[in-house]
């Protein structure tokens, strides 16, 4: 059976996106963000949450290793899926919601270099001068746009992965 789900996980590897195997391969304590579309009992909608919080709550509620891990994520992320959550609120795995902002989706309209200059310095770290839920709606624009991003753990304010 093992063998089976290996042939399978590497068919399907060979095939998928690789900006996604590279987010999902990252299991670092600051690792890279995620943009999910989560169904639960209290929130429907998109999220953000580190790589490696997604993997701590699949290992905790269904006892995934990394490999099945990777694969089900994968799947859910080239497949635009949703994220079932059980029944507790998804900020306690670690889960951020997404709100739109019409402020940061304006400076998108002058193109990605540009909204990156806007919010990045030039070495790629955050020049610091947003809130945690425009953070969250910028990380899902960078997202959509194949631009990976974590947390610095020192400074605390977002990097981009060149």
């Amino acid at each position: 059976m093992k063998i089976v789900f290996y042939l399978f996980l590497s068919f399907y590897l060979a095939q998928s996106d690789p900006f996604i195997e590279k987010i999902t391969d990252d299991f670092n304590s600051n690792s890279n963000f995620l943009l999910l579309n989560v169904k639960s009992k209290n929130y429907n909608g998109l999220a953000i949450i580190e790589n490696d919080d997604l993997f701590t709550y699949h290992q905790i509620t269904q006892n995934k290793n990394k490999q099945e891990y990777k694969l089900l994520v994968q799947e859910i992320l080239t497949k635009k899926n949703y994220l079932e959550i059980n029944e507790q609120p998804i900020e306690k795995w670690g889960f951020i919601r997404v709100k739109e902002s019409q402020k940061i989706k304006s400076k998108l309209k002058k193109g990605l270099k540009r909204f990156i200059k806007i919010y990045f310095n030039d070495d790629l770290i955050e020049k610091g001068n947003t809130n945690e839920e425009e953070r969250a709606f910028i990380i899902k624009i960078l997202f959509e746009n194949k631009i990976s991003c974590y947390i610095d753990d020192e400074t605390g304010l977002l990097i981009l992965n060149k």
